[in-house]
């Protein structure tokens, strides 16, 4: 494997006081600074730091093996207008990151999928800002600025288990509709209507997708043109109230479109808009205590798109996760996924017509368990089978180790 950068030492020092002596209660690395964090806080200005750090090699059946690593640090401001001006139930987000690594995970192992769920652009840049207001007793709620419009509209609901990019934050098939994703968050509206005394929600969404590519002429982030073309996003769901139930769930349907044109893999039509469909639905399975803190969670997602112009006809994902699997780790996670990938018959022709194989079903399936090391340094090993890499049925299962550490400073 290759070596990492030192980062991994230095965090290794930061941490070995508090392995030795005692975990520290407090959820930040370096505490509540001396009390301006609470300070900060009161008055309306909330700010967290993080890191996450991923390094992966496969082991067997990769097309160039050999390991990499990717990192993200993050700087989140929340500013409460309540607090600062008077506004009620108004707020300000904004933060920035900074990534760095090996962008070739895909690529090297010769896979669809993506092992890590941070890893992309190498980029030091604004990811989001908007204003956010709740209003009607909080029934209407709305966000507008540079938002995430993927995150919003398809993200795995028990994701937090998972390292896999198809776990931890949306289904590939999500990506073919060009809206703007984290971090390069791009303008646009999100409105969501909840009405009172029902749990039943309806929201939707206004993007630009800048050119069918989010990072175009904005490599910083600090770019506020809208390129167009236009695309909108409606998702309408049910969560059900975990005060009136042991068993919590949720379902939801929804719908992606993009006015722009897409080209079609075979060449055959004009260029046409993209569009997409997806259903999600989960619940806890089991209680292992009586205040539901420590439990099994399961979920399904579906999402289907034209073939024409989509590397995924179809994806199903199935999720299993363990909060507190052990009763002297309460705060551990354990998670179990599978992702059925199908890719597009039309693709697969083109594949084969310019000399390549034939691309059928891609499947991978993760083993990752998180450890609470601190209340603010989690360490994630991970394990990754992708069987039928890249749809092609005669290379040999690619299997992938990861580990993934998260620090809030």
């Amino acid at each position: 494997m290759k070596s990492y950068p030192t980062i991994l030492s230095l965090c290794s020092l930061a941490l070995l006081p508090n392995i030795i002596f005692g975990a520290d209660e407090s959820p930040y690395l370096f505490g509540d600074w001396g009390g301006a964090r609470t300070e900060l806080a009161d008055k309306g200005v909330s700010l967290n730091l993080f890191h996450i750090f991923d390094v992966y090699d496969d082991f067997s059946g990769a097309a160039e093996s050999g390991g990499t690593y990717f990192g993200r640090q993050r700087v989140a401001i929340d500013l409460d207008l309540e607090k600062l001006l008077g506004w009620e139930n108004s707020y300000i987000a904004i933060s920035g990151v900074h990534q760095y690594g090996n962008n070739y995970n895909r690529s090297r192992f010769g896979v669809f999928t993506n092992p890590s769920s941070i890893e992309g652009t190498e980029t030091t840049r604004l990811a989001n800002i908007y204003f956010g207001q709740s209003l009607f007793d909080g029934q209407v709620n709305y966000q507008i600025g540079k938002v995430d419009g993927v995150g919003a509209f398809g993200s795995q609901e028990y994701g937090s288990s998972f390292m896999n990019d198809e776990f931890a934050y949306v289904a590939n098939a999500i990506f073919g509709s060009a809206l703007p994703f984290d971090p390069a968050q791009k303008l646009g509206l999100i409105v969501e209507y909840q009405p009172n005394g029902t749990q039943l929600y309806l929201k939707g969404g206004v993007f630009d997708s800048n050119q069918l590519d989010a990072y175009a002429d904005d490599h910083n982030g600090l770019s506020f043109d809208w390129e167009g073309p236009i695309a909108y996003a409606a998702e309408l769901g049910y969560r059900s109230d975990p005060d009136k139930t042991d068993k919590p769930g949720f379902v939801k349907l929804g719908f992606h479109y993009n006015t722009g044109n897409f080209a079609n893999f075979l060449g055959t039509t004009e260029d046409e808009n993209n569009k997409l469909i997806y259903l999600s639905a989960g619940r806890t399975l089991h209680n292992f205590d009586s205040q539901q803190q420590r439990r099994i969670d399961g979920s399904i997602t579906w999402v289907h798109a034209p073939e024409d112009r989509n590397l995924y006809a179809d994806e199903l994902i199935f999720v299993l996760r363990a909060i507190g699997p052990f009763a002297a780790r309460p705060n551990d996670e354990l998670g179990l996924g599978v992702v059925a990938a199908y890719i597009s018959d039309d693709y697969s022709d083109a594949s084969q017509s310019a000399g390549g194989p034939v691309a059928e079903e891609e499947y991978t399936v993760e083993l990752s368990y998180k450890a609470a090391i601190t209340p603010w340094f989690q360490l994630q090993p991970s394990l990754q089978a992708v069987m039928n890499p890249a749809g092609d049925t005669d290379r040999d299962t690619v299997w992938i180790a990861g580990l993934r550490s998260v620090i809030t400073f």
